[in-house]
């Protein structure tokens, strides 16, 4: 009996955000593109739920805009230890919250809209000789992306699962029924943890809960935080806690040959930095550009400069969380150099570069961290 043979440009294993930005994107350049994922959706992950302006922003060139029916702007950053607290304000755009299985559902449909060909619920097998079969049928197709998340069975196939360095935490997550107290996403520091709170409804916060301890819940790590407890105080939860691994990872590459990868498959950055999906819809905007000139390397290239400063906030981040002192003196200076903060959110959030940054305000960061009285 003979094999039925699907033929297509490019098949996207994995048909989660990463997934499908990257159907998206290549489908906008005019290639047919096949999503195959096990999973049905909608498909929901533990994350934060935060939107950063540059990742809506690439988000729009996918040719999604959010609305308030969907979702829920946010200005800005606020960070507290409780006793410490400084907040502000986004250079450029907004901030979005938006649960994740509605971010998947409006990815999914414009998928579909652009003429994607979406198999849910299906069997990808990698076969010996290079090729990928999907069910019963096998996939004849010039690349292959890998987006099936940080256990991603295409990097292992792919042999680009070589990392230069990777660490793991742990997140979990909860909604509750509650009016959001601010139009700022807050990230409170506490022993050993970190909970950041979003706002993702008119009635709905968002909790996400990133520590060292697998065994920490967040019901545990929320008596570190009276502040949050007073303003949920009689509040329901409105879905059950969810958890997920939260990793710092780079791979020495991203791509061979006629496959590539993308989102957490292709190495990831620490949740608290609220940049995973950004990274992701960005990179699926490089990926599609370097598919169109037919130059993998260019991906290569892009995913490595994308990921550069993402790391580092994240290493930054993660110091901050291990040294009390370090956490303590960093909170104390962005409160007495409030530009320093709108500074180094604006290099965050890409509306302005390291460069732009400075050596003058790094070295003065630097100074006042080593200087500041605890």
């Amino acid at each position: 009996m003979t094999q039925e043979v699907l033929r297509t440009d490019l098949l996207v294993a994995g048909g989660g955000p990463a997934g499908l930005a990257a159907a998206i994107a290549v489908r906008q350049k005019g290639f047919n593109v096949i999503v195959a994922d096990h999973a049905n959706p909608p498909i929901d992950k533990a994350c934060g739920e935060g939107l950063m302006p540059d990742g809506v922003a690439a988000l729009n060139r996918l040719g999604i805009a959010l609305e308030l029916h969907q979702a829920l702007p946010f200005r800005g950053i606020c960070f507290t230890d409780g006793r410490d607290s400084v907040a502000t304000e986004f250079p450029h755009g907004l901030g979005w919250g938006i649960r994740r299985p509605v971010l998947h559902e409006l990815l999914a449909q414009r998928a579909d809209e652009a003429g994607v060909s979406i198999f849910w619920g299906a069997r990808l097998n990698w076969l010996n000789n290079g090729e990928v079969a999907l069910n019963r049928c096998r996939i004849d197709c010039r690349w292959i992306i890998g987006a099936d998340g940080h256990h991603s069975r295409a990097r292992q196939w792919m042999k680009l699962d070589r990392c230069r360095f990777k660490r793991n935490r742990f997140g979990f997550r909860q909604h509750y029924r509650v009016t959001p107290w601010s139009d700022f996403v807050e990230l409170h520091w506490g022993r050993n943890c970190q909970i950041v709170v979003t706002p993702v409804g008119h009635q709905e916060v968002c909790l996400a809960m990133v520590s060292n301890r697998a065994q920490l819940r967040l019901e545990e790590a929320l008596q570190q935080f009276p502040e949050i407890l007073k303003r949920l105080q009689g509040a329901l939860a409105s879905t059950e806690e969810r958890g997920a691994i939260s990793a710092v990872c780079s791979l020495r590459k991203v791509y061979r040959g006629r496959h590539a990868l993308i989102g957490d498959a292709s190495g990831s950055v620490d949740a608290i930095t609220g940049k995973g999906l950004c990274l992701a819809f960005q990179q699926a905007l490089f990926l599609a550009e370097a598919l169109e000139r037919g130059k993998l390397s260019e991906y290569q290239a892009a995913h490595r400069r994308l990921a550069r400063l993402p790391t580092l906030m994240s290493w930054l981040m993660l110091s901050m969380d291990r040294y009390a002192w370090l956490r303590e003196r960093a909170l104390r200076t962005l409160m007495t150099e409030p530009p320093l903060f709108s500074r180094l959110l604006a290099t965050h959030v890409g509306a302005l570069s390291p460069m732009a940054f400075g050596v003058r305000n790094a070295l003065k960061m630097g100074w006042r961290l080593v200087a500041c009285p605890t």
